[in-house]
């Protein structure tokens, strides 16, 4: 049987009839930022698409961390105080974040698990930067954000199974054993990755979810450092 005919069986042990959807929204932001070419208007007219999103990255632009002057009262300045990275940086997690959190019943478990994601994407751009890494800033970031997605789709639509599988973890099995045993032989990163797949994320974006990456045979070797990069982190 299949990854993804696994897949569909589970979900359908728990009366859903088909894989979980990601919104339109959040697929659009996601392919302007695979775009090298997206700009400033391009991302200021798909975050105004929602106005929840909207409301929250003004709230975050204007936020002590961010904001040193004016209050920021639109998505243009918005853009022009944060820097055009940043901006989709937040678009993205905050979009995925309450797309996350409306699915889900876990609500504080999936806050703590995006959470130390977002953390993780932050982390990874900073270790590039001090290592000298030659990998794109934007990529390492969506690639080490969404690392976790496979963990991420079973709290949130799977709960109980996310529960089996890190109480064995608290006793100190690793996330594969555990994954494994309660998934019918999957782990979360293949869960991550058929889920990825489904959603026609980027195959970069698909291979970043491997826990164990093979190791960059040279220095210009972008691609296995930014999966490397997205696991360690």
């Amino acid at each position: 049987m299949t990854p993804n005919k696994v897949l569909t069986e589970i979900f359908s042990q728990v009366n859903m009839s088909e894989l979980p959807a990601m919104s339109d929204h959040v697929q659009e932001l996601i392919r302007l930022l695979n775009r090298d070419d997206s700009n400033a208007e391009e991302i200021a007219r798909a975050i105004l698409k929602d106005a929840s999103l909207t409301t929250k990255l003004l709230q975050v632009a204007n936020s002590a961390f961010y904001n040193r002057g004016t209050p920021i009262s639109n998505i243009s300045r918005a853009i022009t105080t944060l820097g055009l990275t940043t901006l989709k940086e937040l678009a993205l997690s905050l979009a995925l974040f309450e797309d996350f959190l409306k699915a889900g019943i876990e609500k504080e478990e999936i806050s703590k698990l995006l959470a130390l994601c977002f953390v993780s994407a932050s982390q990874a751009k900073l270790l590039c930067k001090a290592k000298r890494i030659n990998v794109p800033e934007e990529e390492v970031f969506i690639c080490t954000l969404l690392h976790q997605l496979g963990k991420i789709i079973i709290l949130v639509y799977l709960p109980e199974m996310y529960r089996k599988a890190q109480e064995l973890i608290d006793r100190g099995y690793s996330d594969e054993f555990a994954a494994k045993t309660v998934l019918n032989d999957l782990t979360f990163s293949e869960v991550g990755m058929e889920i990825a797949r489904f959603w026609n994320f980027s195959e970069k974006i698909i291979l970043s979810m491997g826990d164990n990456p093979p190791q960059p045979t040279n220095k210009f070797d972008s691609q296995l450092y930014l999966l490397n990069v997205a696991a360690f982190c």
